[in-house]
């Protein structure tokens, strides 16, 4: 990928961008099926998504380099932005649409290859996403899904041919993923934090014991 231009790169994107617009509905019904979120809650996930694809279809423009004559005597000082190679996301169960859609439409806008490794809780969506990729013109191998659980983060925590990782989800899990992917000489991105789930139940309507 990172012999395409990015300006194929970013005509691919627009493609993405275009067609899960017109799944969106699909993806949020993929979503409530597998996770249990409402629909408007999975819709507005989709579209927050779609958003950060809005933001990668520019990247042409921002992956522009810099050059200063003469910084310092006999000095000239060059800025040039390049892809990494292979990058891994680790996203969480929660929201199985918008967090894969932050993270391989902007690594692979800058010319990286992507492996997602979503939560095995609900892994259908990311699969959706890969597929319709495709159907835009990504070529095979650009962007890949692998399911799995510890094992497989491990896995790529450890794989000498990545190159960089993000991941959101709980903070224990992001101090592994940290201190793992850095002892093996990657970058990484480890956002915990992420609150518990809820469920709203309906109020029960108390009535007075009878006395009779």
């Amino acid at each position: 990928m990172a012999a395409t231009p990015p300006l194929k790169r970013a005509r691919v994107l627009f493609k993405f961008k275009e067609l899960l617009e017109q799944h969106a509905d699909e993806l949020a019904a993929i979503i409530t099926a597998e996770h249990g979120k409402v629909l408007s809650d999975a819709r507005g996930s989709v579209t927050r998504g779609i958003e950060v694809v809005e933001f990668a279809c520019g990247i042409p423009h921002l992956l522009k380099g810099d050059f200063t004559e003469n910084i310092g005597s006999g000095i000239d000082s060059y800025s040039i932005r390049q892809p990494l190679g292979v990058c891994v996301g680790i996203t969480p169960f929660n929201f199985p649409a918008m967090v894969p859609l932050w993270m391989f439409p902007v690594a692979i806008a800058c010319g990286n290859t992507f492996v997602l490794k979503p939560s095995e809780r609900d892994p259908s969506c990311s699969i959706r996403l890969a597929e319709l990729a495709l159907a835009a013109g990504l070529p095979p191998g650009v962007l890949n899904v692998l399911h799995g659980d510890k094992v497989a983060v491990d896995g790529l925590l450890t794989q000498p041919a990545v190159e960089a990782v993000s991941f959101v989800g709980s903070t224990p899990i992001a101090q592994h993923v940290y201190a793992t992917g850095s002892a093996h000489g990657k970058r990484v991105q480890a956002l915990g934090g992420a609150k518990n789930h809820m469920v709203v139940m309906p109020t029960p309507i108390w009535t007075a014991p009878s006395t009779r």
